[in-house]
C-alpha cells in the first residue's frame, strides 16, 4: 500500500463565476472530483501511461472532452434533448419528402404536428405526446438525449484547467 502515490489539486473559481474543483488522483488510476459542477469518480485501470497524471495532460480547452465525460458519467441517465429531437424529426420529414417517400399532404401534416409541439418540446413527456399523434413509422427513434449541462461544463471548463496544472507540474518535475 505504501507504494501508491496520491495527488490532490484544488482549483479556485475564476472571477467568482467559473467553477471550482478539488481533485484526487492516485497512481493506481483512481480519479475523484468534488466540484460546483457535480461530483465524479472513476478508476482507469488501463490508462497506458507511466504516471497517471500524464493521462490528463492532453485535454484541450474548448473541447467537449467526451471520452472523460463518458467515463465519469457512467451509471447516470442523460437528459432529453428537445432541440435536437425536433431537428432530427424535421430533417427526416424533409429528406423523405424530397426523395418522394412522403406525399406533400403527409409531409405537411407531420410538419404542422411538430410545429404544434416545437415550443414546448422540453421533456420526454412532450415527445411522448407527439409520438402518440404522429404517423411516422419508428418515431421513437427520433428521441435525442445528451449529457446534462453540469457534466458538460465540468468537461469544458474544469478538466482543461486541471490538465494545465498537471502539465506544468510534470514539466517542473522533469526539469
Amino acid at each position: 500500500m505504501s507504494d501508491i502515490k496520491f495527488w490532490r489539486y484544488s482549483l479556485p473559481p475564476i472571477d467568482s463565476i467559473e467553477g471550482w474543483g478539488i481533485f484526487l488522483l492516485d497512481s493506481t488510476g483512481m480519479f475523484a472530483a468534488v466540484t460546483d459542477y457535480g461530483n465524479y469518480a472513476f478508476k482507469w485501470t488501463h490508462h497506458g501511461c507511466k504516471d497517471f497524471r500524464e493521462f490528463f495532460i492532453d485535454i484541450k480547452h474548448g473541447s467537449d472532452n467526451e471520452y472523460y465525460i463518458k467515463k465519469l458519467f457512467q451509471g447516470q441517465e442523460k437528459e432529453f434533448d428537445g432541440e435536437n429531437t425536433i431537428k432530427s424529426i424535421k430533417e427526416h420529414i424533409l429528406y423523405y419528402r424530397r426523395d418522394g417517400s412522403y406525399s406533400k399532404e403527409f409531409a405537411r401534416e407531420e410538419w404542422d404536428l411538430i410545429k404544434e409541439y416545437e415550443h414546448n418540446f422540453i421533456s420526454v413527456i412532450d415527445f411522448t405526446r407527439w409520438h402518440d399523434e404522429t404517423k411516422i413509422d419508428e418515431a421513437h427513434e427520433f428521441a435525442c438525449y445528451d449529457y446534462p449541462s453540469d457534466i458538460k461544463a465540468f468537461g469544458q471548463k474544469l478538466l482543461p484547467r486541471l490538465a494545465d496544472v498537471l502539465r506544468e507540474e510534470l514539466q517542473k518535475e522533469a526539469a
